[in-house]
């Protein structure tokens, strides 16, 4: 147990929570500019990069203006004991981790928006990430990760956007990042309301949501109001083991996704990408991924909230196809219990699982369950003590490797800021 663990997770509490968060009592017009962006798009839209979730999605943050800025910061952090059983598992106290700061302002006729994500995961994991059952993507010291997470960059995110009204429901947005998201797969899981309780990256993320860190991002959208459309050229080469520095910035992939919120309660997507030599032990070999996915938000009438997503991706790599398959979902019973679940297949490679032989295809199953119960409410921080556990299923071929029932649990303490309170839309 590493000392470091604390520390960092404190650091990352300590400096998100704004010591004079200012509670909005905006005017109409001046809570119009704040709530709502060029084109008619709500704040509450807006997700990871320039991807959307449902405008009924709570916000987990503190808002408070500078002068003509609107500031927002976000952040989720988990003090966790992760075990995980069997001839490759292994156990670690660590902590998850991420902050985000937003500010955006009316700038001409559009508005400006700035955002930088951070994560102190490199030092709160360990360099080589955290146990995960089955988990592959990316590379430390030369080899594979395999049965480990990655941590996730210091610099998550460092972007801006300009957004620009062509009429009254349409605007034309660039998005410019060095490091930042292209427009391919749903929001990343971070962002996820439906996994916002859940610390564990899904086993699906390197086929649905793994550009989220991508050094060199520029991308151009045109939102019409429910749809918006986008495309992307992008860095798709995986982000390199040293995670406190910026990778050097390529711009040698695109992708293109188009998104749909039909009502506030759901948010739908479409988009395909190609990854120019994304990972490092294959430089020859380029891959093109394909996403669709279903988000649903439902505000429960006792306070809480239900949100759901199912996503589907495929990667094809050399001439050869491997899917994955989520579907998750939590539900908050009025702010204070949340009971959540996670089911996953993906196919994974021998070479995945360092294993042989390399080109064997291994279908994965994996459960999730887990609940947790906030202790503390309000400001500044709301608190949460929670555990899951994880049932792994998988062909009888690798019960020497994994044993006859891998298990993982998790048992955590969970801060983040509490809910922004809306009353017809206006921030309480």
């Amino acid at each position: 147990m590493n000392t470091q663990v604390f520390v960092a997770f404190f650091l990352c509490i300590g400096i998100s929570a704004p010591v004079h968060a200012q509670k909005h009592t905006h005017e109409p017009s001046t809570h119009s500019n704040a709530m709502m962006s060029p084109g008619g798009v709500s704040h509450t839209r807006d997700a990871s990069g320039t991807a959307w979730e449902p405008d009924s999605t709570p916000i987990h943050a503190y808002h408070y203006t500078l002068g003509d800025w609107m500031v927002m910061t976000h952040f989720n952090a988990f003090l966790a004991y992760d075990k995980q059983w069997g001839p490759r598992g292994n156990d670690q106290l660590n902590s998850i981790n991420w902050l985000m700061i937003m500010a955006s302002r009316p700038l001409g006729a559009g508005a400006l928006m700035f955002r930088g994500m951070f994560s102190l995961e490199p030092a709160t994991t360990t360099a080589e990430g955290y146990p995960l059952l089955f988990q592959s993507g990316e590379v430390f010291e030369g080899r594979p990760l395999v049965d480990r997470q990655h941590p996730h960059d210091l610099f998550m995110e460092l972007a801006a956007r300009y957004r620009y009204p062509l009429a009254e429901k349409a605007a034309l947005s660039l998005y410019l990042a060095p490091s930042g998201e292209p427009a391919l797969g749903p929001p990343v899981f971070m962002h996820r309301a439906s996994a916002a309780d859940i610390p564990a990256a899904p086993l699906t993320h390197h086929w649905l949501d793994s550009t989220h860190i991508s050094f060199g991002v520029a991308t151009l959208g045109v939102v019409y109001d429910r749809l918006q459309l986008e495309g992307s050229i992008f860095n798709g080469h995986e982000p390199d083991e040293h995670r406190w520095n910026f990778d050097p910035i390529d711009l040698d992939s695109y992708a293109g996704r188009l998104t749909c919120n039909p009502t506030p309660n759901w948010s739908l997507q479409a988009s395909f990408g190609y990854l120019h030599s994304p990972e490092q032990l294959h430089p020859e070999e380029d891959a093109h991924r394909t996403t669709m996915s279903v988000i649903h938000n439902g505000p429960q009438a006792n306070g809480g909230n239900w949100a759901t997503t199912a996503a589907w991706g495929v990667n094809r790599e050399s001439g050869v196809n491997s899917s994955g398959v989520l579907l998750e979902s939590l539900v908050n019973i009025a702010d204070r219990h949340v009971i959540f679940g996670r089911v996953e297949y993906v196919e994974k490679s021998g070479e995945d699982l360092a294993t042989e032989p390399e080109d064997e295809s291994y279908g994965i199953t994996e459960l999730t369950l887990g609940a947790s119960r906030e202790v503390a409410h309000g400001k500044p921080c709301s608190i949460a003590i929670g555990a899951s556990v994880t049932y792994n299923f998988k062909p009888s071929s690798l019960d020497s490797l994994y044993g006859d029932s891998p298990v993982g649990l998790w048992i955590f303490l969970r801060v983040r800021p509490d809910v922004v309170r809306r009353d017809n839309d206006h921030v309480l």
